[in-house]
């Protein structure tokens, strides 16, 4: 014999003859997918203006999904996805980490201009 309760955050338990407790199943939510791409040939070449910090500073002072690169010249971005992991853009492979000194990487919106004659 089944007997179900409900508790106060309106989840239900079901006991059955005293043997344990196992919760309802969920009802599954609906959420869209995302939206199919259609080729790369019906995509456009992007260029991105970067600016990299001069002086390294701390793996665990980024915040999470701040971009960073390990070389002063910005090669290889990456970005920080937890305290001891962050995805490389290149490739999205995910690699562990301990810390370290990295280069702060910062995406522009326009474009600078130099102040040297050309």
């Amino acid at each position: 014999m089944d007997t179900a309760t409900e508790s106060t955050n309106g989840t239900s338990t079901r006991t059955r003859n005293g043997d344990g407790v196992t919760k309802a199943p969920r009802k599954q939510r609906y959420l869209p997918g995302l939206p199919s791409a259609s080729s790369a040939k019906d995509m456009q070449s992007a260029l991105y203006t970067v600016l990299i910090d001069k002086t390294p500073t701390e793996f665990a002072s980024l915040d999470n999904y701040e971009m960073f690169s390990m070389s002063d010249d910005g090669s290889f971005p990456m970005i920080k996805v937890s305290k001891s992991k962050a995805t490389r853009l290149g490739d999205r492979k995910v690699y562990q980490t301990g810390g370290g000194r990295v280069f702060r990487v910062t995406l522009q919106s326009h474009e600078i201009k130099s102040s040297k004659p050309e």
